[in-house]
């Protein structure tokens, strides 16, 4: 189940990051608050969650629908233990600083994206009605770190997240090979 987007996080990582000499505008950090708000919060919240070490922040990336279903033998979605999955897969020695917004693109059939076949994937996977299913997005960040040398470093994320009813969710990170025009 999160085998996949655990390995494009590793592979993001662990992808030779931008060195700039000098620093980009990041967005101000989100907080529980403000993280289902916009497609924006929660992609960046999800990324800052896992690079700060904030498992709240983190599971309130996701619906309830898929946190507390039960499968067939009585068993929810470990949260603490996927947490520490994508945890491993950060690298030490990097300061995260923040992300921006570099785009996203609107998850519609206009932008060659099949919208009712990507509801149907949530609603089964995150166990949502299909109907609450309203949006969907791919966002691309500009994540920022700084490493012990003080360097800038920068690397670039893509996600796709969904909107059901009033709140924003992280579904599933993208490959930075996708196909994506800002």
């Amino acid at each position: 189940m999160i085998k996949k987007p655990f390995t494009i996080l590793i592979a993001m990582i662990m992808s030779v990051m931008m060195i700039s000499g000098c620093g980009s505008q990041v967005d101000e950090f989100v907080d529980i608050g403000n993280l289902n708000q916009s497609s924006v919060n929660v992609a960046e919240g999800f990324f800052q969650s896992i690079f700060t070490g904030d498992q709240e922040l983190f599971e309130a990336c996701y619906p309830d629908s898929f946190k507390s279903y039960e499968n067939m033998d009585g068993q929810t979605v470990d949260m603490t233990e996927v947490f520490n999955e994508y945890r491993a897969s950060t690298i030490e020695g990097y300061v995260y600083t923040g992300a921006s917004l570099s785009g996203y693109n609107d998850y519609v059939v206009e932008n060659n994206y099949d919208f009712p076949a990507l509801q149907e994937d949530i609603s089964f996977l995150h166990h949502t009605d299909i109907d609450s299913i309203e949006q969907a997005q791919i966002v691309k960040l500009r994540l920022n770190f700084t490493n012990d040398q003080d360097e800038h470093l920068t690397t670039d994320a893509y996600i796709l997240v969904y909107k059901s009813g009033s709140a924003w969710y992280v579904f599933e990170l993208q490959n930075s090979d996708a196909e994506f025009a800002v």
